[in-house]
């Protein structure tokens, strides 16, 4: 390993410290509702003000709000282009059209040129002001023009028609419900909870897929009447009648390549990529792990700037999870400016309780905590800072894809010496709650080689299957519940990038949820449709929102998704060689030794904070009395689960980690 770079080591703050971000910086988000019989609004009917502040953490610079015809739009803002101007909702030249927007488009200046080509003019210099003249000349076909991340709803007073739109893979995002004839939207679903017309339920189908899968998969949310607005998606709301459709499908038909053009042309895509995501009149940084995917944007945006680029990573006193010595490595190499701070127990209960300040659903995927954390540290220095996520769901990067592999062949093995023999003694492995452990990782691999791919990896990658949630809920509850088996929550995800047709609701036919022959690039698309957008971007947007911190993603620009999605799987994962080709293309950038590491990801020890530091909060929400008080779940089964993992006989990690966080999730809301 090539010694390090010297770094700043930041003390952060802690419980007792008043040098605190949270409640001091409060970044872009929009709000708005829409009379569906068109009856015009009155100011005694605006509640844009409530429903702004209750997003005011996502734009710390200011507000807009405004009064048109039957709808009204809000917004708060971070400003990162055009920061003395730019000010929302921004309309067309006579007035007719009214926009409230969240993201960035990257390509903005190219389409400024467009726009004053088509005889526009521009009163701003923000990316905003764009897609009002773009809609003015090509209706919802104005989406096929934007690059970048984006939510936004445009309000058409000589139509009487409402545009709401939400980006490619689903980095921003936008929820909405219907509610005694009005439509409520909003970036987070405390915006449209802060309408008097919006009620909340339970969605007990929504519970039963984030109790199996760890996040909600869209539409759904946790609450019953509102619905995310899916990746790719936009919504026309005329005349009273709503209607999602889907605006970008890309071909998913794998085409021959060598090795060395597919290199070329990653890299190159990758560098024009992060290129546009460096465009800010604010400072900017990188998220840096030391693993593959941070490491090459850091590298790239390092040759790209002309000043040190500043990175930042996070350490932990657990050497299992621990991953800052290989970012320092990384930030020596390519000469970068890096900070990093140690996460300790006390931090995480402290940054949990801030985040559930800002949460609206549950979310088990437990590295939200230290993403939130890394994010108020990055916003101490930079207001924008670029990440590494959809680099495994591109390019292979997670082991269960080779895994998939491996599986047929554990089932060709005679089944006694595999029921009777195997499984027994791999099963009496010595529990450790250490990140991924051998025991941890052999146990899961046998509890689902035997089941279908789609099926294997849902079981894998999640949490308490459904034919355990009859024993999880109480009676009352099991008879309410609509999913019953896998096969049931596989017909219900949007599983998109697959040959065949739409069933009408997003949803593509002709995906063979049993084929063997190329389950690695089947498995990678399930990813890039559920997991991706519902989990990793879910926990991106909240955590650096929480922050008033942007996070811009390289890996996820659609040229790069759309060449990537045409490698043969064979450039993807080799053997047990996970992103093949992506190591091959980024290794002249890189110190060796960080390709030739096993992939840890970024997470914390909550299998061991369950049992010691979390336990107060543990023993509240998980207790016998709150349980039966709260009356959906069964103590019992709750309790052997505690008691198991308690005792380290099983590890248990994910299934507490997933009901704890319900339960708090719950509390806040019911």
């Amino acid at each position: 390993m090539p010694e390090v770079a010297k770094y700043a080591t930041i003390e952060w703050f802690g419980k007792n410290s008043t040098n605190t971000l949270s409640g001091i910086l409060q970044m872009c988000g929009i709000v708005g509702y829409l009379n569906l019989n068109g009856e015009h609004l009155a100011p005694k009917h605006d509640h844009l003000p409530a429903m702004c502040d209750s997003i005011a953490h996502r734009g710390p610079d200011e507000e807009g709000m405004k009064l048109v015809g039957a709808a009204a739009l809000g917004m708060t803002r971070l400003a990162i282009i055009d920061v003395s101007g730019g000010q929302q909702p921004i309309t067309n030249e006579d007035g007719s059209i009214w926009i409230v927007f969240n993201g960035e488009i990257y390509n903005f200046q190219e389409l400024q040129e467009r726009v004053l080509g088509l005889g526009h003019t521009l009163v701003t210099k923000s990316d905003t002001e764009t897609i009002v003249h773009l809609y003015e000349e090509y209706g919802v076909e104005c989406l096929q023009f934007l690059e970048g991340m984006f939510a936004f709803a445009i309000y058409d007073t000589k139509k009487e028609r409402l545009f709401i739109a939400r980006d490619r893979m689903g980095e921003k995002p936008l929820h909405w419900g219907v509610f005694d004839g009005t439509l409520i939207f909003s970036s987070e679903i405390k915006g449209i909870l802060s309408h008097p017309k919006a009620t909340r339920a339970l969605d007990i189908s929504a519970m039963q897929k984030y109790m199996a899968l760890e996040y909600v998969p869209n539409p759904q949310s946790m609450f019953k009447d509102i619905n995310k607005l899916p990746p790719a998606h936009f919504m026309l709301v005329e005349k009273g009648q709503v209607k999602v459709d889907r605006y970008w499908l890309p071909s998913i038909k794998t085409e021959d390549m060598s090795e060395d053009e597919a290199a070329s042309e990653v890299v190159r895509l990758l560098k024009r990529s992060t290129e546009l995501r460096l465009i800010s009149e604010v400072p900017l940084g990188v998220f840096l792990s030391g693993g593959i995917d941070s490491s090459c944007i850091a590298a790239f945006a390092a040759q790209l700037k002309s000043d040190p680029i500043k990175t930042f990573s996070i350490g932990f006193d657990d050497p299992s999870f621990d991953e800052s010595i290989h970012a320092l490595a990384v930030a020596k190499h390519i000469g970068s400016d890096h900070e990093v701070v140690t996460f300790s127990p006390d931090l995480a209960f402290e940054t949990l309780n801030e985040l559930w300040g800002i949460l609206d659903e549950p979310l088990a995927d437990a590295s939200i905590v230290p993403t939130y954390f890394l994010s108020k540290m990055t916003r101490r220095h930079v207001t924008v800072a670029l990440a590494g996520e959809g680099g495994d769901e591109l390019f292979g990067g997670y082991p269960t894809y080779y895994a998939h592999k491996f599986a047929p062949m554990w089932q060709l093995m005679p089944s006694a010496l595999r029921e009777q023999m195997l499984e027994p003694a791999l099963n009496g492995l010595p529990v450790s709650l250490n990140n991924l452990s051998l025991d941890f990782k052999v146990k899961r691999f046998i509890s689902a080689a035997g089941l279908p791919p789609v099926r294997r990896h849902l079981r894998w990658m999640g949490s308490i299957k459904l034919s355990e949630q009859e024993h999880l809920l109480n009676k009352e509850y099991r008879a309410l519940a609509t999913d019953t088996n896998e096969e049931s929550l596989f017909d219900s995800l949007p599983l998109v990038y697959r040959n065949g047709k739409s069933n009408g609701n997003g949803h593509q036919g002709g995906f063979n949820r049993n084929a063997i022959n190329d389950v690695v690039n089947n498995i990678m698309r399930l990813d890039m449709t559920t997991y991706l957008p519902d989990d990793l971007l879910v926990k991106s947007d909240r955590a650096s929102m929480a922050a008033s911190l942007e996070v811009r993603l390289p890996f996820l620009a659609y040229p790069l998704v759309e060449f990537a999605l045409k490698m043969p799987p064979a450039l993807k994962v080799r053997g047990t060689t996970t992103k093949y080709l992506l190591k091959k293309a980024v290794s002249p950038y890189l110190p060796d030794y960080i390709m030739k590491r096993p992939k840890k990801g970024f997470g914390i020890p909550v299998g061991k904070w369950i049992r010691q530091e979390f336990r107060p909060v543990v023993d509240e929400l998980l207790s016998e009395s709150f349980i039966k008080r709260q009356g959906i779940f069964n103590w019992v089964y709750i309790n052997n689960l505690l008691a198991e993992h308690m005792s380290q006989k099983v590890d248990r990690r994910k299934e507490l980690w997933t009901i704890l966080m319900f339960q708090w999730w719950w509390r806040k809301f019911f």
